[in-house]
């Protein structure tokens, strides 16, 4: 499910609070990647035989390729999200998150979101409490 159908199923603030969560577990991942390629360094040290060896360089590639990932899946959730946050507020009666989905760049139709052509991050949406539209 892209992301314009997942706002528009569970609304914004839900949706919000699980990008977040989603994205702290991909940080964790990082986290988790950077210290197997920190065990690999160590294990590479012992140098017992050659099948130690191996193991460790996998261990770090391994650890490489799961920080890199985990990064950039955060970073793109993140940007998205508090680019979406950051303009959630009506101008005109000043209400947060209390709006409808009516139009979106087809980069928030991709999963995972394209960030890379800023031009097609947008919403176009309509205020609930007052009918004021703006974009995102």
């Amino acid at each position: 499910m892209d992301t314009v159908a997942r706002i528009r199923k569970i609304g914004f603030r839900k949706w919000y609070e699980r990008q977040l969560i989603e994205s702290h577990f991909y940080l964790i991942t990082c986290f988790l990647g950077i210290i197997m390629a920190a065990s690999a360094v160590e294990l590479s040290g012992r140098r017992e035989s050659l099948g130690d060896l191996l193991f460790a360089a996998a261990l770090g590639l391994g650890g490489c390729v799961l920080s890199l990932f985990g990064w950039q899946r955060y970073k793109r959730i993140m940007v998205v999200a508090e680019h979406i946050g950051d303009h959630a507020t009506c101008v005109q009666c000043n209400a947060y998150a209390k709006f409808t989905v009516v139009d979106a760049g087809r980069a928030l139709h991709a999963e995972p979101v394209d960030i890379e052509d800023a031009e097609e991050v947008w919403l176009k949406v309509e205020c609930r409490k007052c009918g004021n539209k703006w974009t995102i």
